[in-house]
Parts: C-alpha cells; sequence; structure tokens
C-alpha cells in the first residue's frame, strides 16, 4: 500500500534469497492493494523489483520468515521517491522499463535446474536429457508461450495430442504453462517425460484464491477465472507474449506467424467465432438470450493472445 494514497497498481516485487535475491516475482493488484507468491517456508528477502518499480518507489529489502505451510499475511508500505510523486508506474508510453529477465524464468524452472544435478547418475534420464537438448537446439529463434488447462482424463490425453500438434507445426521453441490445480498425478508423472522425448520446456503454474474474491462453486467458472482473471499475476514478470490454447485444439500451422502478430499496443487479442455453418446456430448461446442481448451484433470472441508486458 502507497503511504496515504491508493494501492500502487503494477508495482512489482521480487523475492530470494541473499545468493539468489530474484527466485519469484508477482505484482500488485489494484483491488486492496493485494499481492501473492509461492514460496516454502524458510527466510526470504523481499525487495522491489529492479526498472520502473525500483526508479520510482522506495522500500528497503525486508526480511520474511515463512514458518507455516499456510502462508503468511504482510502489509506493505512503500512511498514515491522525492521528485517522483507526480510520474505514473503504468506508463504506455515507456516500455524501456520493462525487465526482459532472461535468467530467471520462473520459480518451477529454478527448482528443476537445481534438482536435475541429483539426477544426473541416471544413464536412461542423461541419454533422454541430452537428446531433449538436441531437439531444443534443432529449434531457432524466440521461444513461444503456449498455455492451457485441462480438466479430467479425457482431456489430459486430447492436451498431449495438442503439444504434438503445436511442435509438429512449429519451427521455433516452446514452452507449454499448464494450471496445476486439475491436473492428475498420472499427466504430472508423464509431462517430463514427454518434454525430454519431444525437445520442449512446461512450467507447472498456480494462484491461491485471494479470500476477497467471492468464492466459485462451479469448478468450470473457476477454470474461466485462471484463463482471465489471474492472466497478469499467474505467470512470471519475465514472460512477454503468451497464447491460450484450448486443450482440444489440433493446430495446423506455425504458431511462431500469431506469436509475432503486431497486438498494436493492446493487451489481449480475440478471435471472433465464426458463423457460416448454419445447421450449427443452435450451439451458439451467444447468439440468444443473455449473450445476443449484451453483445448487440457484435461478434462472440473466444481463444486468446496476450501481451504480458501490457496486461497490467
Amino acid at each position: 500500500m502507497e503511504k496515504d494514497r491508493e494501492p500502487p497498481r503494477g508495482l512489482q516485487f521480487i523475492l530470494g534469497t541473499k545468493q539468489r535475491p530474484h527466485l519469484v516475482d508477482t505484482l500488485v493488484m489494484s483491488n486492496l492493494g493485494y499481492w501473492q507468491m509461492k514460496v516454502s517456508p524458510g527466510v526470504w528477502y523481499l525487495q522491489l523489483a529492479p526498472g520502473r518499480s525500483a526508479d520510482l518507489y522506495e522500500l528497503p529489502s525486508k526480511l520474511i520468515a515463512i514458518d507455516s505451510l499456510r502462508g503468511k499475511l504482510l502489509h506493505i508500505e512503500v512511498q514515491k521517491k522525492k521528485g517522483k510523486e507526480h510520474e505514473d508506474l503504468l506508463n504506455a508510453d515507456d516500455d524501456n522499463h520493462v525487465q526482459e529477465k532472461t535468467d530467471n524464468k520462473g520459480w518451477n524452472t529454478n527448482l528443476l535446474k537445481w534438482a536435475s544435478s541429483f539426477i544426473s547418475g541416471d544413464a536412461s534420464l542423461k541419454k533422454k536429457a541430452e537428446k531433449n537438448t538436441d531437439l531444443k537446439d534443432a529449434r531457432q529463434g524466440e521461444t513461444i508461450n503456449i498455455f492451457s488447462v485441462a480438466s479430467g482424463h479425457l482431456y489430459e490425453r486430447f492436451l498431449k495430442i495438442m503439444i504434438l500438434s503445436v511442435l509438429k507445426k512449429t519451427e521455433r521453441p516452446v514452452k507449454f504453462w499448464f494450471i496445476k490445480n486439475y491436473l492428475s498425478p498420472q499427466f504430472k508423472d508423464v509431462i517430463p517425460h514427454m518434454a525430454l522425448e519431444y525437445g520442449f520446456e512446461y512450467e507447472l503454474i498456480t494462484y491461491k484464491w485471494p479470500t476477497w474474491l467471492h468464492k466459485q462453486k462451479e469448478k468450470q467458472r473457476i477454470i474461466w477465472a485462471y484463463k482471465i482473471l489471474f492472466l497478469d499475476v499467474i505467470f512470471p514478470l519475465s514472460l512477454r507474449k503468451v497464447i491460450f490454447v484450448d486443450a482440444d485444439q489440433i493446430v495446423r500451422t506455425d504458431m511462431g506467424e500469431l506469436y509475432d502478430m503486431d497486438l498494436k499496443g493492446r493487451p489481449l487479442a480475440y478471435t471472433p467465432f465464426c458463423d457460416n455453418n448454419k445447421e450449427m446456430d443452435g450451439y451458439r448461446f451467444w447468439k440468444q438470450g443473455f449473450w445476443k442481448d449484451h453483445l448487440r451484433g457484435r461478434p462472440y470472441h473466444i481463444r486468446l493472445v496476450t501481451c504480458c508486458v501490457k496486461y497490467a
């Protein structure tokens, strides 16, 4: 919370140790100045992220002790530096302050690198890891980030097919991001082997439902919340852009073309639904009832490309 003012929406925090100060990061919401980080019990150092947050605000490095798996509630006060009182933190015309942190790709990634040293002695895993490196080296260019959600064994099977279709058609490196909450233990066991076999990266992400936000009971609504509501806080700050792909989709072209699309400064890009097949009119819920009145002739959009730099 900013002293005597509104919450500093978009303020970036990093958390880590003395040796590695940036292990996990997040940003502050406009709602109640809420922020959240996922870490294990231990002693951690909280500070402002380098860049515009540290340029405009003052916050001495804080030592935080987490002694419970239930987490800890903190109230942090920040204030703007002298002479910076009237500068806007989220300056749309100043993207040079956005961080490109290539050495901090997420909490899970750092843990996986750390854990890999313990399994390097396994000959079969080492051989798979070498094959994975060769496959990754064959793909050149900026990594394409794909975000998806699967709930249930059927959609997890669809998800595997979608992954292979993306890899088959896309020439650049690919990283998949999956909501951890609804994945089965079997899928979590299989996905590391798929990543080694086919040469892609992946990360399991989650976000604890804020206590002040009205809790949803319907599973589908909760999944939709994770797909849209938490987009600006569920990914690492270093992520520049991500494409949402449904688990049951088959990709038939190089995703690089969509990933490189110029969003012209907009945070989101949606695809409008087609309506040329009249036999499907009965299934188009947006053509009747509430959605028809709500849209007032405008097209109903689905699918998503998100510019994480702008989405805040």
